[in-house]
């Protein structure tokens, strides 16, 4: 239960504004935004800096002592989650990513740190004494995107994996080869999309993503002891078990009913739909194809992967049609949207189109994620105004004249510059976008 007061409202607001007073470039944290702990394990896209969700949280926890629990409804690869357990707070998050929810397995724990040390040893050994020649997986354009020797080689790698008898320990070897296999595949790792290599650089790259797998899993194994070692040491492990509730699940969180219930949401969702911004279905492609998916989730299965672009097409704005209805009903409440939609007008159509598609799956989810939010609850988004055919998209603006009539008070806004956050260069809208916002917001009764 969150206890909600005027004069708590004033406190959040006012010690949150007072840091930017201070530093206006505070929540930048320019250098200063090391990914330790379980932050470092594997790199996902456009990935959200930790120390802006630690100092949120920070603020949040000192007024608002009484906080048990967060929820992140587009849990990426799971800072938030990995925050919420460096504080000893229980968490609740969902993807329609399997990858990312794979990842966030894996942060989850268990830590069992020098078992697992020891099956990586026995790993290693399996996979120096296979000497097979045998590819172990086939999917459409297989050679288009692996090389003969690579193919090989990271089967040799995904067979010894599967003879590892526990799946948390699976688990943690999976996002290992998932690295491996986009820094080895004949996609560019300048783009976020799948960009096949020209053929003479296919050729001339020395590759060796075994020896590449055993330092990636080793360096992880790394940032998992820290992660152990810190939560040992703040009495939040059991025999190596993290000992509040953590609830991960694969979905939609446009879908309704999902039971949870929470103190503080924080979250960062996409820019705007995944195929025209950071496509993290396309990242997760190939990597997926490698995965015994039915390690990562009972509901995971091969629908995901009918196409390159199967999981964007499940995200917010995946689906691209938006009938004038939908379009009326979404104007009306926010006269922000209705103004950017006239700009693009002159434009192309499928440019409106995506922001309208965008929006409209946006003002989906809100209803279900405030239903899991308890009534005095802080609702947190840190989100960026991207631009499309050169007009800016107010999204936060939009956000908050889309929450006004559910009950949500607006606390206060903060400015970011975002030239930290990890986007691969020619997905780096940063070009465009040059800040993000903070919106910290109060669920009232």
């Amino acid at each position: 239960m969150i206890y909600s007061t005027t004069a708590r409202d004033d406190q959040l607001r006012g010690q949150l504004e007072g840091l930017t007073r201070e530093d206006r470039d505070y929540w930048s944290f320019k250098g200063n935004s090391r990914r330790e702990h379980g932050h470092g394990l594997f790199q996902y896209p456009a990935m959200m800096v930790p120390q802006v969700v630690r100092a949120v949280l920070q603020q949040a926890c000192a007024v608002h002592p009484e906080i048990d629990s967060i929820a992140d409804p587009f849990v990426g690869s799971g800072t938030i989650l990995t925050e919420a357990m460096l504080r000893g707070l229980s968490f609740a998050g969902i993807d329609c990513n399997p990858l990312a929810v794979l990842v966030c397995r894996v942060k989850e724990g268990p830590f069992f740190v020098n078992s697992l040390g020891k099956k990586i040893e026995e790993l290693t050994s399996r996979v120096s004494s296979d000497h097979i020649e045998r590819v172990d997986v086939a999917f459409p354009n297989l050679d288009k995107w692996f090389r003969l020797d690579v193919q090989i080689a990271l089967s040799r790698i995904r067979r010894g994996i599967l003879q590892e008898r526990s799946l948390w320990a699976r688990r943690f070897l999976w996002i290992g080869l998932a690295e491996v296999v986009r820094l080895t595949s004949n996609s560019r790792t300048s783009t976020y999309k799948l960009h096949v290599r020209p053929a003479d650089e296919i050729g001339a790259r020395k590759l060796d993503p075994i020896g590449l797998f055993f330092r990636t899993i080793l360096r992880n194994l790394g940032h998992f002891t820290e992660q152990g070692r810190f939560l040992q040491d703040h009495g939040y492990l059991v025999r190596g078990r993290y000992q509040r509730k953590i609830d991960v699940r694969l979905g939609d969180a446009r879908r309704p009913g999902n039971g949870l219930q929470t103190d503080i949401v924080i979250t960062s969702p996409p820019y705007g739909d995944n195929t025209s911004t950071v496509p993290y279905g396309q990242y997760s492609y190939l990597p997926l194809q490698w995965i015994d998916i039915a390690d990562i989730d009972p509901a995971a299965g091969n629908q995901f992967l009918r196409s390159t672009c199967e999981i964007d097409a499940r995200g917010l704005g995946g689906v691209k049609r938006v009938t004038s209805d939908e379009r009326y009903k979404l104007t009306t409440r926010s006269p922000a949207l209705a103004n950017c939609l006239d700009l693009l007008t002159e434009l192309p159509a499928d440019r409106g189109n995506r922001v309208a598609a965008f929006a409209r799956d946006l003002d989906r989810s809100l209803d279900p994620i405030l239903a899991s939010l308890r009534v005095g609850g802080l609702f947190v988004w840190i989100l960026g105004n991207r631009r499309v055919g050169g007009r800016r998209v107010p999204l936060d603006e939009i956000l908050i004249e889309l929450l006004a009539p559910r009950h949500v008070n607006l606390l206060c806004r903060l400015s970011r510059r975002i030239s930290s956050k990890r986007m691969a260069p020619k997905n780096n809208i940063a070009d465009t976008m040059s800040s993000e916002s903070i919106l910290v917001m109060r669920k009232v009764a």
